[in-house]
């Protein structure tokens, strides 16, 4: 995406705003598995326009 498309907003990169841009999204799958671990939602009515907030789905262990 071209910059100047977002005008008058400004584009930075994660690296210049102290983010790594090597491992943000890692981190972000990370966030979203540690949220689905704990039955907490990963998506918002105010975010994603879903009718009720929603959980990542549901976690399989195998058998012993």
């Amino acid at each position: 995406m071209r910059a100047e498309r977002l005008t008058p907003a400004t584009v930075e990169t994660a690296d210049a705003v102290g983010w790594s841009s090597q491992s943000i999204e890692a981190q972000a799958f990370a966030y979203l598995a540690v949220r689905t671990l704990n039955g907490l939602p990963i998506t918002f009515l105010a975010t994603t326009g879903v009718s009720e907030s929603l959980r990542g789905g549901i976690v399989v262990s195998p058998r012993s």
